[in-house]
């Protein structure tokens, strides 16, 4: 009788769901159910699922700084997916080798993480200097869903999936 092993178990996907684009939610929770792979939606408060499925679970965090990331960073392995806008956490992650994805279509390795945590400082350091006129939310549409679609289609299909 063959039993599974720890290194054949499928991957999770979790997803660092406090600021994650609805539509790219969406998408992936299409996607996972199509492979049967588990989602965890990570948050300060509850996310509905656009589709319920036994697979996916919702794990609520306490409302601290950091909370959700601590709870995807302690529970992931290196098997597994993390969706995230978080550059931080992206770069905790990837220094573990585990595959993280970020909502535009970007399949983070140790050079994008590096880049990205650059552009991020230099704009805290331009706001500190009066240099930079805050945040401004940059818009999400079709371009940006078919890209993130493409980054975690090819992903999947490096993993085997």
């Amino acid at each position: 009788m063959l039993t599974e092993t720890p290194s054949a178990a499928r991957p999770k996907i979790w997803v660092d769901a406090d600021s994650f684009p609805a539509k790219a939610r969406d998408l992936l929770l299409k996607t996972a159910a199509g492979k049967k792979l588990q989602v965890l939606y990570v948050a300060n408060h509850d996310i509905p699922f656009s589709l319920q499925n036994p697979l996916f679970e919702m794990r609520i965090c306490p409302q601290t700084p950091g909370a959700a990331d601590d709870y995807i960073a302690d529970g992931c392995t290196s098997g597994d997916i993390v969706a995230t806008r978080d550059i931080p956490l992206a770069a905790r992650l990837v220094d573990r080798e585990i595959r993280v994805i970020n909502d535009r279509g970007i399949c983070y390795d140790k050079r994008t993480v590096e880049k990205r945590l650059k552009e991020r400082e230099l704009s805290l350091q331009m706001k500190a200097l009066g240099l930079h006129k805050g945040h401004t939310r940059e818009s999400y549409g079709g371009k940006e869903l078919d890209a993130f679609g493409k980054c975690l289609h090819s992903l999947l299909s490096a993993m085997g999936l």
